[in-house]
């Protein structure tokens, strides 16, 4: 346009031009609510929290399902049911990236992008340690079957005798 043009322009022309920019301004502006990055990172942390609680809870039902077939093998040993308890939910070792220099050193978490989260990189993973024990089973009560299962849990699980229990179960007579 021309600048003599935009001088000779009336007040309501001034008026539309300026309507017409905050117009585009608001369509500009995204409509609709947006996560923040805390937010995601929060959600990704809550859902990390029960995927881990969850593999914690499969693990232990696990070992006791194995525990419980392997036990039942055993001469004497007949029925049984089988509880473990373990010490913690595991840990997990992430891939730090270190940067050192004379004066300090940093250290920062690695992490990627997994379906729009963002997620620290795991290098290693150990497993909970067994904490302690329960077998009950319908030999239960006979000293040689008691120490035949003490001695297979201790030789799977490295648990202290002290924390391995064996009962006798209930007769299941109709």
């Amino acid at each position: 346009m021309d600048p003599k043009k935009l001088l000779k322009l009336k007040k309501t022309d001034y008026i539309v031009i300026i309507l017409i920019g905050i117009l585009i301004l608001i369509v500009m502006i995204p409509v609709g609510k947006k996560s923040s990055a805390k937010e995601n990172t929060a959600e990704s942390q809550t859902d990390e929290a029960r995927q881990d609680d969850a593999c914690g809870k499969d693990y232990e039902k696990e070992l006791e399902s194995k525990l419980k077939d392997i036990l039942e093998k055993i001469d004497g040993v007949g029925d049984v049911d089988v509880m473990i308890t373990l010490s913690d939910d595991g840990t997990k070792a992430l891939d730090k990236d270190v940067k050192e220099s004379t004066e300090y050193t940093e250290e920062n978490t690695v992490i990627y992008d997994n379906d729009n989260k963002t997620v620290p990189y795991v290098t290693s993973t150990k497993r909970p340690k067994v904490e302690g024990v329960l077998v009950v089973a319908q030999g239960g009560g006979n000293p040689q079957t008691d120490s035949d299962i003490s001695c297979a849990v201790q030789a799977l699980f490295d648990v202290a005798p002290h924390k391995i229990k064996i009962a006798k179960m209930l007769s299941r007579e109709e």
